[in-house]
């Protein structure tokens, strides 16, 4: 008989404590001027309200968590968002005591426009960044040369805009030089198609658009920023693209197994799933555990926030 004075750890309870256990070792990785608490408490906030995460893969939850203080971003789907992809991987199959192919929900971090902005500015370099999608009904010109310049009146009438056609931002530098950066259609359908899902796109296209340019243009700027450059790197390997040029797909599988449906498994993480479980028995435990028996393999699935 259990003792009545026991209480059992919800999920949610059980990982806080993980995550805490770590708090000496994410110090370490916070950038100065980002308290360690406040990273901790959005973090936990974060997860509190999407439980899903809590019911992926949990070492790949806590991985995210520690690349963004890595990367100095809070988890607040305004500087950086948790998403969770199906990802196929090897896992034991106790039924037919080998390893299986499998769908395993992980969990991956993706740096957000207002994160990469943020990083920039920290650089020292940039004074003011504005960026914008363009829609078909606006007037739009960008001239090249010593008069380089940017027009760009958005359209105010009472129907939709039309589809996008360019996007841009301009970087304030804080010596007084001006760096101006386009993207045309073909250039975003190019970055589009190269992204390893097509759900963030489908849904923040404006936003996904204005991102591609940002980090294009960056990529020009007169810095060596360490910082910088980890994060676009972290952001190319959340969206499948290959780091050298985020219009073309990532040519490690490493880089492409989250969300892809003919991915190889990948030996950086495993399905913690039953560990998990047996580390919190429960009766919802239980029923999660049956659904997903009975479930068939799907589709990549993917839940991301974005600001609005």
């Amino acid at each position: 008989m259990s003792d009545p004075t026991t209480t059992e750890l919800t999920p949610f309870q059980t990982f806080s404590q993980e995550f805490r256990q770590q708090k000496a070792s994410i110090e370490k990785m916070l950038p100065p001027g980002l308290d360690l608490e406040r990273f901790m408490r959005t973090a936990l906030m974060a997860i509190q309200a999407k439980p899903d995460l809590l019911e992926a893969d949990r070492k790949s939850l806590l991985l995210s968590c520690m690349t963004a203080a890595k990367d100095g971003l809070l988890c607040d789907g305004k500087e950086a968002a948790l998403n969770i992809y199906n990802t196929k991987l090897k896992v034991w199959s106790d039924k037919l005591n080998r390893e299986v192919e499998d769908w395993v929900p992980m969990v991956q971090y993706l740096p957000m426009v207002k994160g990469i902005i943020k990083v920039l500015y920290a650089t020292g370099l940039i004074a003011h960044i504005d960026a914008a999608a363009v829609y078909s009904r606006d007037h739009f010109r960008f001239t090249r040369g010593d008069d380089a310049r940017i027009e760009h009146e958005p359209y105010a009438g009472d129907e939709e805009p039309g589809p996008i056609v360019a996007a841009y931002a301009i970087f304030r530098m804080t010596n007084g030089e001006v760096h101006r950066e386009v993207m045309f259609k073909r250039d975003l359908v190019k970055v589009r198609a190269a992204a390893k899902t097509q759900g963030v796109w489908n849904k923040w296209e404006d936003q996904m658009s204005v991102k591609s340019v940002i980090k294009r243009g960056s990529k020009l700027l007169p810095t060596d920023s360490e910082a910088l450059e980890r994060l676009l790197t972290h952001d190319n390997q959340a969206m499948g693209y290959d780091d050298r040029d985020e219009a073309q797909p990532a040519a490690t599988p490493a880089a492409t197994a989250a969300a892809e449906p003919t991915a190889p498994a990948t030996a950086a993480l495993t399905d913690e799933r039953a560990a998990q479980d047996a580390r919190r028995p429960s009766r919802l435990a239980g029923i999660v555990s049956r659904a997903r028996q009975a479930q068939p393999a799907a589709q990549p699935a993917i839940d991301v926030p974005w600001e609005q």
